[in-house]
């Protein structure tokens, strides 16, 4: 790492411009998940504002302010790749906020060392590949951290009134946010006596505040029993590790390392050292995800807490950084990770590129689509579809000559890995005034060609 001292800037800049293309590369080629198209509807410009709020209730558990952000980005060009790229600026402006939140424990060369883990995660690179609120959770939650240190370390009224307003801010933005308010409270409490007083005040103002603004919102999710993220009992083998390293191999690994590290750090590290906050954070964390699994609903999703990761990487960075070989070791099979299994989802969405490359568009540019609102909407707004297809309206169709049906034939994000193509009965269809030329069943679509009589 000495070349850092040299050239660290230069260093940055390429790094941050290679976490950037990681995330970028073959990102607008994947098609749309069912949630990520309530996204898409939800950030729709042209919905009224005191309209927003009753639908994002209804169709998403997530609060109001992420969709607002991300109105700001479509004002100009509503599109389902700019919303791709709102969270790709994100995981990257999340690498810059990491270099300083490592500062208040790491070292430069170590600081950067645990900047090339975040930089090549490929969790973090798969969330920024993602129309969902995660990578900009992520951002926020370590500005959170960043004034909270700033809070402990300095006296003044300024550091006070922001950290107030950023909890504010991140418990509304994302309620599961709560876990880093909670480690908050213990952490004062527990070392920093002189700020008990002034702290309490912060406390007391945030959710005095907190429900001043999401009295609605809490009315309407509170009630909600029922998650994605069933309560199983194998989480206590792995703990998001297998997720939150892409792979049960490093996964494990990071697993077996973080446990030593965390250990040796719980026994020999004073309880008021910066480094022990983040131990109460991923053991508040990990208790919030436990007992609300089991009495409220499950929430035993890795995406829900990728808030930890840098935490995680941070312990782990503290030990093996002192060892030169199983540093650069596990830096390269982080890597390695990276790129073997870069777009090997667990499950994989439908990529447009194989659709166009099954599609004759000397024969016809119009298609339609009969996949429901949300879904369709994707289709209408892609401007990847628009620049090569003309997507007409069922009332339209008998203006036309000729069109394509696209139909999503037992996707795979809808089936998993079941690969028998089998056909839909939303796929048979018939068109009056219209006599189907040809058929191609294909992995996640079936495309009619249909022709007028």
């Amino acid at each position: 790492m000495q070349i850092l001292k040299k050239n660290n800037i230069a260093l940055l800049i390429f790094f941050l411009i290679v976490g950037f293309f990681l995330r970028y590369i073959n990102n607008f080629d994947q098609m749309y998940w069912l949630d990520e198209a309530y996204t898409l509807y939800l950030s729709d410009p042209s919905i009224p504002l005191k309209e927003l709020t009753k639908k994002i209730y209804d169709i998403d558990d997530n609060p109001a302010i992420y969709f607002y952000i991300l109105r700001f980005f479509n004002y100009f060009n509503y599109t389902p790749e700019n919303i791709r790229f709102s969270s790709i600026i994100f995981g990257t402006l999340s690498l810059l906020l990491s270099l300083q939140f490592y500062k208040n424990f790491l070292s430069n060369e170590e600081n950067f060392y645990a900047f090339l883990l975040l930089t090549f995660n490929i969790f973090l690179i798969w969330q920024s590949k993602e129309s969902r609120i995660s990578s900009s959770v992520l951002f926020f939650s370590l500005l959170n951290l960043i004034f909270f240190f700033n809070y402990i370390k300095k006296d003044k009224k300024i550091y006070s009134i922001q950290l107030f307003l950023i909890n504010i801010f991140v418990l509304s933005y994302y309620p599961f946010l709560v876990t880093i308010i909670l480690s908050q409270i213990i952490f004062v409490f527990l070392n920093l006596k002189k700020k008990y007083f002034d702290y309490f005040l912060i406390t007391v103002a945030t959710i005095f505040f907190y429900i001043l603004f999401n009295y609605d919102y809490l009315l309407s999710n509170l009630s909600k029993d029922n998650h994605i993220g069933i309560f199983e009992y194998k989480f206590f083998f792995n703990y998001f590790f297998r997720s939150f390293f892409g792979s049960i191999l490093l996964g494990g690994i990071s697993l077996i390392i973080f446990t030593f590290c965390f250990i040796k750090i719980i026994f020999k590290n004073k309880k008021d050292d910066f480094l022990y906050f983040n131990i109460l954070l991923i053991i508040v964390s990990y208790s919030f995800v436990i007992f609300y699994s089991y009495f409220k609903a499950g929430i035993m999703v890795p995406r829900y807490f990728i808030f930890l990761i840098p935490s995680i990487i941070l312990i782990i960075v503290k030990i093996i950084y002192n060892h030169k070989i199983l540093r650069y070791l596990y830096l390269f099979i982080t890597i390695l990770n990276t790129f073997v299994i870069f777009d090997d989802f667990k499950i994989k969405k439908p990529k447009l590129s194989y659709l166009f490359n099954n599609i004759d568009d000397e024969l016809t540019k119009n298609f339609f689509v009969n996949e429901g609102k949300m879904l369709d909407n994707y289709f209408i707004k892609s401007n990847l579809i628009s620049n090569k297809l003309n997507y007409i309206k069922k009332n339209n169709l008998n203006s036309v000559k000729k069109f394509y049906f696209i139909c999503l034939n037992h996707a795979e994000m809808h089936v998993g890995k079941n690969k028998q193509i089998q056909d839909e009965k939303k796929c048979n269809i018939n068109f009056k005034n219209f006599n189907a030329k040809s058929t191609k069943k294909i992995k996640d679509f079936k495309i009619v060609f249909f022709e007028k009589i």
